[in-house]
């Protein structure tokens, strides 16, 4: 392989390594040590808030302002559990079956500068708060 060929493969590697804004997308091995325990605030597509502590053994209770269903009676607050795992492809997933609507989702996690994180991409929509 030529020289040529060499960098051009290893500026590929570099950038599937590295997101805009200097984000770094984080290992398997890193999400591992790092999720459990963490608490997550998060804010659906849909513009809902919701909290939840990723429990060591993989269960969390989540918490939802539920922007997007309420509820008949006028309260908005919905709560459910679920479960979170790291997938292998180092990928973090969350399974939760709200009353109204299954959610189900797996992305890589992506660490700013600081204490600033990203699902998927970085955008402003895609952050995600994680705090131990």
């Amino acid at each position: 392989m030529s020289k040529l060929a060499f960098a051009v493969l290893g500026s590929i590697v570099a950038i599937s390594a590295f997101a805009q804004d200097g984000a770094v997308k984080m290992t398997r091995d890193e999400l591992l040590s790092f999720l459990p325990g963490t608490k997550v605030t998060h804010v659906s597509q849909a513009g809902s808030e919701r909290h939840w502590t990723n429990e060591p053994d993989g269960s969390l209770y989540a918490n939802s302002n539920n922007k997007t269903y309420g509820s008949a009676t006028g309260s908005q607050t919905a709560g459910q559990a679920g479960k979170w795992k790291v997938s292998d492809e180092g990928k973090y997933c969350i399974d939760i079956d709200w009353k109204k609507v299954s959610e189900k989702w797996c992305f890589h996690v992506l660490k700013g500068e600081g204490d600033i994180y990203y699902l998927h991409r970085v955008a402003e929509k895609n952050k995600i708060i994680f705090a131990k």
